[in-house]
């Protein structure tokens, strides 16, 4: 009986884990939609005028890790992304990400200016 239920508890954690193929896949529209607002709020408050803006704005993902052992218990991933959308401003947007387990969703801890164009050009 014992077995049984060590086996049946086993199942339900592996069941509970989610892959990191869809942890990382799970990233990706979470930043296009940053992006999307991103650029929204600054057409906002420049009163729609898009000539500050990338005819391409971009992001770039700097750094991704996964986390393992006990690590991983609340947040089982970090990212690290880098926002382009000025166009003559030597200007960027650092933002940071972990995956929440338990919210099985990306959280968006924080979210930086720094100065400095992209060092890999488009």
């Amino acid at each position: 009986m014992k077995k049984i239920l060590l086996l049946a508890v086993l199942f339900a954690l592996i069941g509970c884990s989610e892959s990191t193929d869809r942890i990382e896949n799970k990233l990706t529209p979470y930043l296009q939609e940053d992006l999307k607002f991103m650029i929204a709020e600054t057409m906002r408050t420049s009163n729609n005028d898009r000539a500050a803006i990338l005819d391409t704005p971009y992001y770039r993902v700097k750094d991704f890790r996964l986390f393992e052992g006990a690590e991983s218990r609340i947040y089982a991933a970090y990212a690290e992304v880098d926002f382009f959308i000025f166009k003559d401003i030597a200007m960027h947007e650092k933002r940071k990400y972990r995956y929440d387990v338990h919210g099985r969703h990306w959280d968006r801890y924080l979210k930086t200016l720094k100065f400095g164009k992209d060092t890999i050009p488009q």
